[in-house]
Formats: structure tokens, C-alpha cells, sequence
């Protein structure tokens, strides 16, 4: 266990923030540390939220199977490992299943729109025995190794493997519609039994993987050399078309070709159907245009092509659309008619935009669904100056999910965003205990921005203490060294410029104390600085 003891400035932050906010210094025993540490370490899984009614994300209630797949949960008509990648390739090497990951992340809304329709939908049944499947927090320190791995461009990213080698058969981007969903597992099944000897793939679909594989590798010129080919040859009719146009434009932004970019945008925006993909395509466009290196009128054509198709999918009520599918193609429509100048056009889809969300919230079946909502909602609301009207419904969210970082964490964005520091800090306190991995460096770096925001030095000080902590304990595949770098430095610069503060604080409560002290919980930011952590 870590030692308890803290430094003179770690207790002068505590202390600070005690005197602060209670008026006097609070003791706090080790003991009593050791009790809390060790209730944070049983960690319950999503779905087992107090208050919950026990639904969330890829569900809850543990299989009973035996031998090499046990421990997975059913949710829906499918049965997942959790966070244990070796476990599910066990189970899919002993029954020669080939491997489904759904590589997703909490503060994901598309990860939990998928989740909580797609992926419950009961026409998937007839898969459930097909595949072993496998739901990767990409936050967790432990899927670091299958993240870096396995690297994604989206949230969500949904992979097929081959078990014996680790190959990867297919591979898909963001949000898909069940029948969509349905084919990528017949395709990756397809793809998967020719490496045993089945049928051998049509040249489509070998491409396919070729392109998929040289992503895998981050080889970025390769897969989007494979995909170009494809969209070449391959018909219009083909069922794929469309989600490897997402993946083609997505290569030739990692490249850094914008008039490439441009170009297939205004080319095949019109092939990309009715689904989630069209929008996906766009919001590529979209990054093009918004390049420095974006010929100027080539940007404003994709723009106000952009606009064109957004609007007419939002209004296709035949389109395989989730609720946040539909609203993600209302936000991508407003910032393109924004960013056209069309401003009184771009406030009324965003009008419409939080109708749509605020109706889909209420009628969520539990509180991880409606959780769904939160980020869209809290941007649309900031978007149109209105943000604190959404607070209560965030404050519900994060007493519904207590064991949640993302609802704390909008709250507090929100409150920020509105110009409410002092408001925003304990929901920033609140999300930075939640969180872990490379979130957690997201959230102390908001909870710097509120103790700046507030004047408050010694909680700027400490927050950034913290986030060099947080920082230096990443995996080795999660490590960020240039921002650790910039945390030493911008903390040095923050500690010289309020030394003389910080120092006469440190004087004061030694004098209070009348003698040497030390800290028991940790700064005041609340994740730890000299503190038992529970991860």
C-alpha cells in the first residue's frame, strides 16, 4: 500500500481546502483510508449501479457455461466476456469460433446507442452460438496491450478475429444498423472460414481484409490504396460500398491528402446511402474542409454539399437511424450550415436538435440509456447559450449512475462552458475519483481549468500534481510523454508564479497546527495527491 504520509504541500492543499470549505481542519484516520480503499477496489461492473434497476451497456446476469467460456453475461440475445481478452481467445480458440470485439468507451454515446439497440436486437439470436464476443472498455488499464494492438479511428470500432493467429478478418467504424451489423458478422465469418479451408473469398472482400489488415498496422497509404480499389471496381449495389467509403475518406485524412479528401467527398457523398455512414462520410468532409491546407471554394462546396444530404436524412423517416444516429446528423448539419454563415438555419436545427434529444431521454427504459443523451445534450445546450437548463437532468444522471464518471464530468463542462467555475469543481472532483486510464487525464485537466478559472492557485497547483501522477502511472501503452512533459513544465511555471501564495499558506498551517503535521486523504482536487487509490 502506498504510504499515507504526505509532503507540507500536499497537507497545505489539503488543508486549504478544508479550512475553505468547513471552516476547520478535519483529521482523517489511516485506518479508516485502508476501509475506503478497500470498499473502492470492488469495483462492480456497468448495470450493477445502485439505483439502477440493473441495465446497462452490454447488460448484466452471468452465463452458466462451463469448461473454457465461462464468465461471460448475457445481454440481449448475446453473451459477452467483459475486459478480458485473454479469456474470450481461449474460448474462441477451444471451439474454432472466430472472435467479435466491440471496442467502446464509457464517455462514448455512439459506444451506448450501439449497446443498448443494435447490439440487443433480437435477430442477432441466430449469431449468439456463431462467435465468442468480447466488449472492450478502452479506458481500462488492463485492455491497454488489446488497444494498441488493435488500434481504432472511431469509438466504436467492432473487429472480427481469427483466435489461432490473431488475425484480423473485419473490422467497422462507428455506429451500423442491424442489418448492417448482421452482415459484417456473416462477412467476417465468411472470411474467417477461408482461412480453414472454406469457400475462398470473392476479390471484394479479400481487398476488403487487405485494406482492414494494413489499418490494423496503421500503414495508412496501403489500406487506403486497397480501399480506392474497391470503390473503383466494385458495384453500386454492393453491401458494402458505403462503409468502406467511410473508411477510404478516413485513410486519406490520416494521410494528410485533403484535396484527395475534397474530392471523393463531392464524388461519392451520394453513394453513401441512408444510414449512419452517410454522416460519417461527411463529418471527414467536414475535417477536410476545415483544413488549413482546404482550396478555399472546394471547402464551401463540400459544406453546402454536406448540408444538403445531412438535411435530407435527418427528414428520411425510412432511414435505419438510431435516435442518436439522427441527432448526430443534426449536430454535423448544424456546424456545416454555421460554418456556411447560415446562422438562423443553423439555431433552428439546433432547436429541433434538443427537442429531439430531450423527448428520446424521457422515454429511455433505465438510466444507462437515457446516459446516452448526455453529451448531445449538453452540447446542443451550450451551443445555443442554454446550458444550465440541462443541469438537473445531468444531476439525475450522476445520482442514477453513482459509480459513473461521464455524468459528473458533463455536469461540471457544463457549468464551466456557463461560466460557473466554483459550481463545476465537486462535479470535476466527483468525475476525477470515478474515472482511470487515459480518461482520467481529460478530467484533472478540467479540473486544472476550473481551480484556474476560480483564482484558486493551490487547487490549481494540486490538480496539476495530480495529473503528472495520473499520467506517470498510464501502462506503458496508454503513456502520453509529451504530455507528461507539458504537465512538468506548465507545474513548474504554475509553482513560480505562486510561490510566495503557496508558501505563506504552508507557513500558516504549520503555525495553526503547531508543529509538523501530515496529510491523510490527499488534495483537495480528490484524486490523490499523496492518497490511497483505488483503481
Amino acid at each position: 500500500m502506498p504510504s499515507t504520509r504526505g509532503s507540507y504541500r500536499a497537507f497545505a492543499t489539503l488543508c486549504y481546502h478544508a479550512l475553505m470549505r468547513t471552516g476547520r481542519l478535519v483529521a482523517v484516520a489511516v485506518g479508516a483510508l485502508t476501509v475506503l480503499a478497500l470498499v473502492g477496489c470492488k469495483e462492480k461492473r456497468r448495470g450493477d449501479q445502485s439505483g439502477t434497476g440493473g441495465s446497462s451497456g452490454t447488460g448484466s446476469g452471468v452465463s452458466s457455461a462451463t469448461g473454457p467460456c465461462t464468465g461471460t453475461k448475457a445481454h440481449g440475445p448475446l453473451s459477452w466476456f467483459e475486459d478480458d481478452y485473454a479469456a474470450a481467445l481461449a474460448c474462441a480458440k477451444a471451439t474454432q469460433r472466430p472472435l467479435v470485439i466491440d471496442m467502446w468507451a464509457p464517455w462514448c454515446h455512439t459506444c451506448l446507442s450501439m449497446q443498448t439497440t443494435v447490439l440487443k436486437d433480437a435477430s442477432l439470436q441466430p449469431f449468439a452460438d456463431r462467435f465468442v464476443f468480447l466488449a472492450i472498455d478502452t479506458d481500462r488499464e488492463v485492455n491497454a496491450a488489446t488497444v494498441a494492438r488493435l488500434p481504432l479511428q472511431n469509438w466504436p470500432t467492432f473487429f472480427v478475429m481469427s483466435p489461432e493467429d490473431e488475425a484480423v478478418q473485419e473490422r467497422w467504424l462507428g455506429a451500423a444498423s442491424i442489418e448492417q451489423f448482421r452482415t459484417l458478422l456473416k462477412d467476417g465469418e465468411a472470411a474467417y472460414l477461408a482461412t480453414r479451408g472454406g469457400t475462398a473469398l470473392d476479390p471484394l472482400m479479400a481487398q476488403l481484409r487487405t485494406g482492414n489488415q494494413a489499418a490494423i498496422k496503421k500503414d495508412w497509404a496501403a489500406a487506403a490504396a486497397a480501399w480506392g480499389q474497391i470503390v473503383a471496381s466494385a458495384p453500386a449495389t454492393w453491401s458494402r460500398r458505403s462503409d468502406v467509403l467511410v473508411s477510404l475518406i478516413s485513410a486519406q485524412w490520416k494521410v494528410g491528402d485533403v484535396p484527395a479528401c475534397l474530392d471523393l467527398a463531392v464524388a461519392r457523398a451520394a453513394e453513401t446511402g441512408n444510414t449512419a455512414n452517410a454522416t460519417d462520410f461527411l463529418v471527414w468532409a467536414l475535417q477536410c474542409a476545415d483544413d488549413k491546407a482546404a482550396d478555399p471554394a472546394r471547402a464551401k462546396e463540400v459544406r453546402e454539399l454536406a448540408a444538403t444530404r445531412l438535411a435530407a436524412l435527418i427528414d428520411d423517416p425510412q432511414a435505419p437511424l438510431s435516435v442518436d444516429d439522427r441527432a448526430d446528423a443534426m449536430m454535423n448539419l448544424r456546424n456545416a450550415l454555421d460554418a456556411l454563415g447560415r446562422k438562423d438555419e443553423a439555431k433552428a436545427v439546433a432547436e429541433r436538435e434538443l427537442t429531439y434529444l430531450a423527448d428520446a431521454a424521457a422515454k429511455a427504459p433505465d438510466a444507462w440509456a437515457a446516459s446516452t443523451f448526455n453529451w448531445p445534450r449538453a452540447e446542443v445546450h451550450v451551443w445555443l447559450g442554454r446550458g444550465k437548463e440541462l443541469v438537473p437532468a445531468l444531476a439525475k444522471s450522476a445520482k442514477d449512475l453513482p459509480r459513473e464518471y461521464d455524468p459528473p464530468y458533463r455536469l461540471a463542462w457544463v457549468y464551466m462552458k456557463s461560466g460557473e467555475p466554483a459550481m463545476a469543481r465537486p462535479w470535476a472532483e466527483q468525475a476525477v475519483k470515478l474515472a482511470y486510464g487515459a480518461r482520467k487525464v481529460r478530467l484533472t485537466g478540467l479540473l486544472i481549468e476550473v481551480n484556474k478559472a476560480m483564482g484558486d492557485d493551490l487547487g490549481e497547483i494540486a490538480a496539476r500534481q495530480d495529473l503528472i501522477k495520473v499520467l506517470e502511472s498510464l501502462p506503458p501503452e496508454q503513456a502520453q510523454p509529451e504530455a507528461l512533459e507539458k504537465a512538468k513544465v506548465e507545474l513548474k511555471a504554475a509553482e513560480e508564479t505562486r510561490g510566495e501564495a503557496l508558501k505563506k499558506t504552508i507557513d500558516e498551517v504549520k503555525k495553526e497546527n503547531d508543529g509538523p503535521v501530515f496529510a491523510g486523504s490527499g488534495s483537495g482536487s480528490g484524486s490523490g495527491s499523496g492518497s490511497v487509490t483505488a483503481h
